[in-house]
């Protein structure tokens, strides 16, 4: 059930931390009331190791597998980072994890497990779980949306429809008005601005010339 219903899951665009969910896919009441006793079931099953099975566990370890020699200082600073490391994760976790090193699953098969490596193979055992919770709460969190009608579809092709022929027809309005110009008025303008263009050049040779005139007197005087 958690698959399907996470499967039908839609992106929102603009919103990365929440998906959305068509009505006709919305879990019913039983469903959400399942999907909550799983996830209740899965936090129950991740609950925090206590104190004495992290000691218990790295006892285990350390008294059947090669360990470097420490002195009593070091031996409790090491217990302390075991237990500081260690205690996020469940016991089950922490147990499963002590035997896989115990029977060579995981580790060099040697060397007792440094809280480092220890942890790393509880990410691994919880993963699934935790991969689990996330889907189910994307499920219980989706906002739900309704699909639009036939008749509401329909209105929206037709408003559309009615938009683009409103553009043609301004469009064809504009071309024609464009078109109706008569060609002696359009020739007239021509004329008028090549008549513009010429005085102004006239203008400027005119004007240059006095400079020039002009200059020449000052040379000569």
């Amino acid at each position: 059930m958690v698959g399907y219903l996470h499967n039908n899951l839609e992106t929102i665009p603009g919103n990365f931390r929440r998906y959305a969910l068509l009505a006709a896919h919305e879990p019913t009441a039983e469903q959400k009331a399942l999907l909550l006793a799983r996830r209740d079931e899965i936090d129950r099953g991740l609950a925090e190791a206590d104190v004495l099975t992290i000691r218990e566990q790295v006892g285990i370890l350390r008294s059947s597998m090669a360990t470097a020699p420490l002195g009593e200082e070091a031996m409790t600073l090491a217990k302390r980072a075991f237990i500081l490391v260690l205690s996020k994760y469940p016991a089950w976790a922490i147990v499963e994890a002590s035997m896989r090193f115990l029977d060579g699953r995981a580790g060099n098969k040697t060397y007792a497990p440094t809280a480092a490596e220890m942890a790393e193979v509880c990410r691994r055992l919880i993963s699934k779980n935790l991969a689990e919770r996330a889907r189910i709460n994307a499920i219980l969190d989706a906002e739900i949306y309704h699909a639009p009608t036939a008749e509401e579809r329909a209105e929206v092709e037709r408003r559309h429809q009615a938009f683009v022929e409103e553009t043609a027809r301004a469009a064809d309005a504009r071309r024609a008005r464009q078109d109706d110009r008569p060609s002696r008025e359009v020739t007239a303008e021509r004329l008028q601005a090549v008549a513009d263009l010429e005085a102004r050049r006239v203008r400027r040779e005119a004007e240059q010339a006095g400079a020039d005139a002009a200059a020449e007197r000052a040379v000569a005087s």
